[in-house]
Formats: structure tokens, C-alpha cells, sequence
């Protein structure tokens, strides 16, 4: 267990007004992203601390269920002019509350206590637990009055309950809020997170409600283009809308020099997985549910994980404590059920998705799971009375899931020149869906078919599955070899900045070269007289020298700046960068200041 991580339970209520409720949710929320700003902290996400909202459970249960070594737990009462919050810390491993405080406070002074509570955890736990660079400021303050704070609370409320009718009415509040406050960016991206969130989950028609959304996302971004939030969804659009996955990155990977969240490490594993390498795309899952271990989306991402490397057994294991966080997630039955198909149990799998209940006819689940079915039975009429009704959705808002169950159908039948016309079909109409065949374990046998293979790469110019695959000899790279190799992985670097995450590996840097971990290795000796530690962190030196002189960065220490750049130990940083400088990080500061 990570000594240095910690999560905020939801503050309790203790009043009657249903205004307290919100605001209680709020504070913890403002709590736990305050905290995540501090790159030495593990902070469990906000799904997994309100998992325990209004529910009784031990220090045993939480040090289990989250994995971490501290808690905050809390209340607020409130009366017209006077605010009592009482907030106390539990060391899990121990079983004792080592400080409690009592706060009493004017209710108007609502932003100065958010920012006096998250100092006051944050300067707690660092005499507990060790040294953390804290900074000045850890909660940004709205420029808003005070009400319309408030009733964004509530959006946020109603937003965050995860359904239809609740999203519908958390977009109507922050309407209203932007019409009196038309410069906070919260609101715009509060709804295009609701749209989304609908359009994805099957609630309203994808292109619909990512139309809707389009409007709120672009207004968010003129006011602030570079919070986490907007780079985000920037490196979702250009995965998912523009296919550009270096553009993609970028937007992820600043994303996370910003806030990591275990949404980022999920997209940047999406990102790997588009691309094929799902051995990293594993590693960063991972970290995502360290971070949120409640997260249905997380299990559901992970168990997908081992359905594309062909671990059926794992990803059912995984597809199903999804469904058990959250019964209305319309991703995981169709890859359980396909697990059981692939795994030499159609019978199975045709009996699982004949008593799929709670499935829209609309999202075609139940129907292009029964036909993949028949078409492994071989039960030919049942499969083209199938294929003749995912047909009649081609017309349709649902074209791209029929047209997906369509090409995994014929590739089961083995009807090669079907798949090729829908996958032709569905890249010349720029379907998303393009990029998830590029994986599949449906199609891998058509990973040989030249058409096959020029559209994925037309898609995906640095897919790993399809770009020729080289054969290695036993000997060391020759010099022609390491030259070109040397100049590649120097680009890489540059493009993708893999040298920001802190967890990086030596096997993560040899899946970018789609080379063997041990050739990787002779060729940072061979190439750049370096060991893999040596290499990485030549970067994040200066990658610090560059950040070390910016004006925006004057109010951070030296130790924030260092961890902002990929390092993950103060002794490392210090030893390293005298090593390359030839002088302490406080002397290079100084000189050139």
C-alpha cells in the first residue's frame, strides 16, 4: 500500500435543507481535486469515495475496498448565519483518527473555506505521512457570487447521479447559470459532460447528443484552453473525430501534467489500445483503478483489455464487477457474451444473450450477439434473417452499431469480400467504429488481407498490427540499424513526451519502436552511450530547465517543477540533475535568474 495516498468520504449533512446536501457534495468534491494537485499524493477518485455515501463501513473496510492509508471523513451544519464543519483524518493502517478539527464559519465565505479546510488536510497529512510540495493555492476560486456558486452545486448535484432525467434537469440549471454568469467555464463544460455522457451511454442518439454538446465544449474552450478539462476532450476528439492519435496524445499528456485523474490514464490507454499496444494500454488502466477502484468504466476498460489479448476468462471477471457497479452500462454483454463465443461456447453465448434484460432494442446488443451466434452454430437461417434485420438499421441513427456487428458477423462466416465492404463503408464515412476493429480478436485472421491491412493503416499510420513485422537477429543492432532506430526513438520522444509519465518503463518504451525490451536496451547503449534511467531522465532535465524559467511557474518550489517533469524521487532528481549540470537545482536557479 502506498503510504502517501488518502481519500475524502462524503461529507455528511446534518441539516434538513436539501441546499446543505449539495454543498456537502461540493465541499468534498473541491476537497479531493484540491488534493489531487499534489504530485505526490494518491487521492482516490470521486466515483469510488461517494461509492460509500449514506453507508456505514469501517477503517477495515475502507483501507480494503480503496487501498490507501489515510481517510478524511467529515460533517457540515448549517443555520442562516453560522457554518459548523467538523472534518477528522484516520490513518487505516493503524485504526486512529489522529486529528480532528472543528471549523466555524460565515456561509458567504464559501470559496475561503474550501481553500482553508484543503490547506489544512494537505499540511495534516504532510506531519503525518511525510514531506509534500504543497501549493500556495489549491482551490481556484470562481469569479462568481456566492448564489450562483450555489445552485452550480447543484447542477453538479443532479449531474453526477449518472441517469437520464437528472442529466436533463442538471443541464437546465447550468443554463441558467450561463446565462448570468456567461464567463464561468464550469457550466459549458458541465453539459457537453452530460451530452456526452448520454450519447454514449445509448440515452440519446450519439450524433445528437454530441451535436448538442459541440456548442458548450467550444465556448469552454475560448475561456480556458488549457484546464484539464478541455485538453481532455480534445485528445478524445482527436482519437475518436480526426483519427490523429499524436495530436491526441499531446492533448493527454497535458491533461495529466495538469491534474492526473484516473479519466486521463483511462484515455491514454485508450489511445494505446487503438494503436495495438495493449501491453502499456494495461499499465495505464491500472493506474486508473488504483485511482477510482469503483469505477464501472474502469472494470468494463480492463476486462476489455483481456478480451483483445484473448484471456476470456479474466475479462468476463472484470465485464461483470462492471456491470455489478453499474447494471445500466451498455458496453460489457456484448463482450461477455463474446467471450463465451470465442472461448467454444456458443451454445452458452447464445443463451446469454437471449435473456439479456434491461437492453435497449436500440442499442442491438441482444440482436448482433444472437446472429454472431448463429453464425458460429451455423443455424444459417436464424443468421441471415439476423443479418437482414441489422441491415435495416443501416439506414438509421444506429448504422455504426450495425454496421460493426455486421463485419464481425461475416468475418465468422468467413465471407471476406462482406467485411471488406463494410469496413469500406465504414472508414469512408469516417466511422469511430474503425478504430476498435483495428484489435479485435473477430479479426485478427484478416490481419493478411492487403485491403484489410491498407485501410487500417490509411486509419492508423503507426498501427503495430498491421505494419510489417520485423525479424530480429540474434547479433546487435548493426550501425545502419541503430542509426535509424536512434533517430526514431529521438522523434518519439519529442512527439509523444513519454518521458512526463513517472511510471514509465523500459518495456513501455520498446512497444513505441515496436521492437523487442532487450534490443531497446542496446540500442540506448549503443546509441546514445546511456542506460534506459540515464536516457529517460536526460529529458525530464530539461524538460525542468524549461519549465524552471517560465514566469507561470515563479510561485512553484524547485520539487513541484522536477515532479511536473516526470520525476517521481526528490534523491533521483537532486543526484541526477548535479550529474548533468554540475551544479545543485538551487545553484542552476540562481545562475540563471
Amino acid at each position: 500500500m502506498n503510504k502517501k495516498s488518502i481519500a475524502v468520504l462524503p461529507f455528511v449533512n446534518m441539516s434538513n435543507d436539501i441546499n446543505n446536501e449539495y454543498f456537502c457534495d461540493g465541499l468534498t468534491e473541491e476537497i479531493i481535486n484540491a488534493l489531487a494537485k499534489i504530485k505526490q499524493l494518491s487521492v482516490t477518485s470521486r466515483t469510488s469515495s461517494f461509492y460509500f455515501k449514506n453507508k456505514t463501513v469501517t477503517v477495515e473496510q475502507i483501507r480494503e475496498k480503496l487501498n490507501v492509508a489515510t481517510f478524511i471523513e467529515g460533517s457540515v451544519r448549517t443555520s442562516k448565519r453560522k457554518m459548523r464543519i467538523t472534518v477528522q483524518m484516520i490513518d487505516t493502517l493503524e485504526d486512529f483518527h489522529f486529528w480532528s478539527e472543528v471549523f466555524d464559519r460565515n456561509p458567504e465565505d464559501v470559496f475561503e473555506i474550501q481553500e482553508e479546510i484543503s490547506h489544512f488536510i494537505a499540511e495534516k497529512l504532510r506531519e503525518h505521512i511525510g514531506h509534500l510540495e504543497i501549493e500556495d493555492k489549491l482551490i481556484e476560486r470562481y469569479e462568481v457570487p456566492v448564489p450562483v456558486y450555489r445552485e452550480y452545486l447543484k447542477g453538479r448535484y443532479y449531474l453526477m447521479k449518472l441517469d437520464y432525467d437528472s442529466s436533463l434537469k442538471a443541464i437546465e440549471i447550468f443554463k441558467s447559470i450561463i446565462e448570468r454568469s456567461p464567463n464561468f467555464v464550469n457550466p459549458y463544460l458541465d453539459i457537453n459532460q452530460a451530452y456526452t455522457f448520454m450519447g454514449t451511454m445509448g440515452l440519446l442518439p450519439a450524433f445528437e447528443a454530441f451535436q448538442k454538446a459541440q456548442s458548450f465544449f467550444e465556448k469552454a474552450r475560448s475561456l480556458s484552453p488549457n484546464s484539464s478539462r478541455v485538453q481532455l476532450n480534445l485528445a478524445w476528439i482527436e482519437c475518436w473525430q480526426n483519427w490523429n492519435l499524436k495530436k491526441a496524445y499531446e492533448h493527454a499528456n497535458k491533461a495529466l501534467e495538469t491534474q492526473p485523474t484516473d479519466e486521463i490514464y483511462l484515455t491514454i490507454s485508450n489511445l494505446l489500445t487503438v494503436e495495438g499496444k495493449l501491453g502499456p494500454a494495461q499499465n495505464y488502466i491500472d493506474k486508473a483503478l488504483e485511482l477510482d477502484p469503483f469505477s464501472s468504466i474502469n472494470h468494463h476498460y480492463k476486462g476489455f483489455l483481456y478480451y483483445l489479448q484473448e484471456d476470456y476468462d479474466k475479462a468476463k471477471r472484470y465485464l461483470e464487477k462492471a456491470l455489478e457497479l453499474n447494471p445500466n452500462l451498455p458496453f460489457p454483454p456484448i463482450y461477455i457474451g463474446n467471450s463465451l463465443l470465442l472461448s467454444g461456447k456458443p451454445i452458452e453465448a447464445l443463451s446469454y444473450f437471449n435473456t439479456l434484460s434491461g437492453i435497449s432494442i436500440k442499442d442491438l446488443t441482444k440482436l448482433g450477439g444472437k446472429t454472431m451466434c448463429y453464425a458460429v452454430l451455423g443455424e444459417t437461417t436464424k443468421c441471415d434473417d439476423g443479418i437482414k434485420e441489422l441491415e435495416s438499421y443501416l439506414t438509421s441513427d444506429l448504422v455504426e452499431k450495425a454496421l460493426i456487428f455486421l463485419i464481425l458477423v461475416y468475418a465468422l462466416l468467413e465471407n471476406e469480400d462482406k467485411v471488406l465492404e463494410y469496413v469500406k463503408e465504414a472508414f469512408n464515412n469516417h466511422l469511430p467504429l474503425v478504430l476498435l476493429l483495428n484489435p479485435s480478436p473477430v479479426l485478427k485472421s484478416f490481419k493478411n488481407n492487403q485491403h484489410y491491412k491498407d485501410i487500417m493503416l490509411r486509419a492508423i499510420p503507426d498501427n503495430v498490427n498491421y505494419k510489417q513485422k520485423k525479424k530480429y537477429k540474434q547479433a546487435l543492432l548493426d550501425t545502419n540499424e541503430v542509426t535509424r532506430y536512434s533517430k526514431e526513438l529521438k522523434q518519439i520522444m519529442i512527439d509523444y513526451k513519454l518521458y512526463l509519465n513517472p511510471d514509465l518503463s523500459l518495456k513501455d518504451l520498446a512497444s513505441y519502436l515496436d521492437l523487442p525490451a532487450n534490443y531497446v536496451s542496446q540500442l540506448l547503449n549503443l546509441g546514445f552511450q546511456k542506460n534506459f534511467s540515464e536516457y529517460i531522465n536526460t529529458f525530464r532535465i530539461n524538460e525542468f530547465k524549461e519549465r524552471i524559467l517560465l514566469e507561470e511557474n515563479k510561485g512553484l518550489t524547485i520539487m513541484a517543477i522536477a515532479y511536473d517533469s516526470g520525476f517521481n524521487s526528490k534523491t533521483v532528481f537532486n543526484t541526477f540533475f548535479k550529474k548533468i549540470e554540475g551544479v545543485t537545482p538551487n545553484a542552476y536557479l540562481k545562475s540563471h535568474r
